[in-house]
Formats: structure tokens, sequence, C-alpha cells
């Protein structure tokens, strides 16, 4: 039987971190099964879904060591459900996307107005990025969502649309049929 662990990891960025936290995982059997990884800054982080007998999964910590000081990687590990496992709420999945200028506040802002509806964020990626012509901070976020069924969709849409027109932000929201 297999046994799941999230792996996170936070550290300086540079090439060859992933081939060294992969290895070191194919090596003692462990199988990535879901992962994000992104350079922040000048800061590399990873998170990751891994499974793997139970044996080698429940001492992985205790080998971790090594692994953080060849990479310089700060690392954690932590028990977790299989997927299958994981109780939720009947609910329907959503793609949310907000654009603005950017502006201290706006993750916020929106994120209470799913909290106060009881919508979790699946995942969620923000970006500040300069506009081609302007140069002008642009603010971009990307979530899947999950509306709990018995929430109506076209309420949080206006919503959330008048939270746009109140901060100047534009932003829709769209079934899915699936997780991206």
């Amino acid at each position: 039987m297999s046994s799941y662990i999230v792996l996170t990891a936070v550290g300086t960025d540079r090439p060859g971190l992933v081939d060294e936290i992969s290895s070191f995982l194919a090596a003692r059997k462990i199988n990535i099964e879901d992962s994000r990884m992104a350079v922040l800054g000048g800061e590399f982080a990873v998170i990751l879904l891994a499974s793997g007998a139970a044996t080698v999964v429940d001492k992985l910590e205790s080998d971790l060591g090594p692994l953080e000081k060849s990479t310089g990687l700060a690392m954690q590990v932590k028990s977790t459900l299989a997927p299958h496992q994981r109780k939720v709420a009947p609910s329907i999945p959503h793609r949310l996307a907000a654009t603005s200028m950017d502006q201290p506040g706006i993750v916020h802002e929106i994120t209470r107005i799913l909290h106060r509806r009881n919508i979790n964020i699946e995942s969620m990626e923000t970006r500040v990025a300069n506009a081609p012509l302007s140069g002008a901070p642009i603010f971009h976020m990307k979530c899947v969502i999950n509306i709990p069924v018995g929430e109506k969709a076209s309420s949080i849409r206006k919503e959330l649309e008048k939270l746009g027109d109140k901060i100047d932000v534009t932003i829709e929201l769209e079934a899915v049929e699936s997780f991206p």
C-alpha cells in the first residue's frame, strides 16, 4: 500500500535543482504525482505530492539532510491522504481570471468574497508584468475554484463584477469540465 507525502522546498535558484530532487526521490522508488515549481525573485520553490512504499515514505524526512545540504534548499515533508481519499463537498469547478493595473489588495478583495461563500481555491497563480508599450505594471490572476452545489454562479459573478467596478479590476468566471 502506498503512503503519500507533500514535500516543500525553498531556496536560492540555480540550474539542476529539479534533477537533484527528482533523482533523490526516484532512487527511493518514490513517485512524483503532482507538483508546482516556480522561480520567484531569485528563489526557487517547489511543492509536490509524492507516493511510495509506506516504509520508505515514513523515513523520508530523516533522509533529507544530505539533499538539503547539496541543494541548499530548506525542505519539509508532511504526510497526507491519497487524492482519492480527500473528502470534498459536492462542488462545480470554475476558472476565475482577474486583470488590472497593479495595486495592493486585489488578491485579498477577491479571496474575501470567495471565503465568505465557502468557495475553495484549488490553485491560484498571480503575476505582475509590464504592459508591452507603456511599461505599466499589469496584475494577472488565474484560479481554479470549487463553487459548492447550491451557490449560484450568477450571484457570485455579480458580486465579483461589483467588486471589479469598485477597484477597477476585470474579473471573469467560467465553469470548466475538469481541472487544468
